[in-house]
């Protein structure tokens, strides 16, 4: 197994790509603990997947967008693991689009505060405790398309994500020589609806949507095992040299006319 033995902290991992990420480290020897500010079924269902494959599923109910919250989720996730060898920041909210001119202050702060400041501090305060392990460790933070392009009604999610990139490349330099690495992955269009049955919903060919299939070369929508992979890699050894960069897992949209 490719992760047996490590200890992985997923933030927002009650759904989507969260809940994806979180079910394929525990298939491949991690235990997992499992964030979201909710609380409810959906959330402990998640749990119950990662245990159903082997993987030990905690539950961690705070709040990532505050210090006092991030703090308080990586102490109780140490106190009951006893060490942190993955972090993953993916805590997002619903309705993260708004039109220029309806967003306001309370809106920009939301974003920036989860977004930025949340996966900043979550992730230094995983790192300080990396080091003191003193075996590395890695960081992986969920930028997205949208940091690449320009999409309207997207300005204030696109800028946060954009942010993520560079603070990964300022990651990877300020922990030279611990061993611990710091990357993003940029997801294009994915599903994240909670499947009817199994764990995850079929990827969607696009056929209702004839101009954003035309967009995607791949000609099909993502799923969350299509970011699982890469976030996989990314934590175990065979992603072991890739540091401060940002992987694109869009099934070719940046590839494809800068038209939107």
């Amino acid at each position: 197994m490719l992760l047996e033995g490590k200890k992985a902290l997923i933030t927002g991992a009650r759904k989507g790509i969260g809940r994806g990420i979180a079910i394929r480290m525990a298939e491949e020897g991690a235990a997992i603990g499992l964030n979201d500010i909710l609380d409810d079924d959906v959330t402990r269902q998640t749990a119950a997947l990662v245990q159903e494959r082997g993987g030990q599923g905690t539950l961690h109910i705070f709040d990532v967008s505050t210090l006092c919250g991030i703090n308080q989720l990586v102490e109780d996730f140490l106190a009951r693991h006893g060490r942190i060898d993955i972090i993953v920041n993916n805590a997002i909210f619903a309705d993260q689009s708004r039109p220029l001119f309806d967003t306001d202050e309370v809106f920009w702060d939301r974003i920036m505060n989860l977004t930025l400041k949340g996966y900043f501090f979550a992730s230094q305060r995983a790192a300080r405790a990396m080091v003191e392990q003193g075996d590395g460790g890695r960081i992986i933070c969920l930028s997205s398309l949208l940091s690449y392009r320009g999409f309207r009604d997207w300005t204030a999610y696109g800028t946060a994500k954009a942010g993520l990139r560079r603070m990964v490349k300022g990651f990877a330099v300020d922990l030279a020589g611990t061993g611990i690495t710091a990357n993003c992955i940029a997801p294009g269009y994915i599903n994240n609806r909670l499947p009817d049955q199994g764990i995850e919903v079929a990827s969607d060919d696009l056929s209702d949507r004839p101009a954003m299939k035309a967009r995607v070369p791949a000609q099909r929508g993502g799923v969350p095992s299509d970011i699982a992979g890469a976030a996989l890699f990314l934590a175990s050894d065979m992603g072991s040299y890739v540091n401060g960069q940002t992987i694109l897992v869009d099934g070719g949209v940046i590839a494809t006319s800068d038209r939107v």
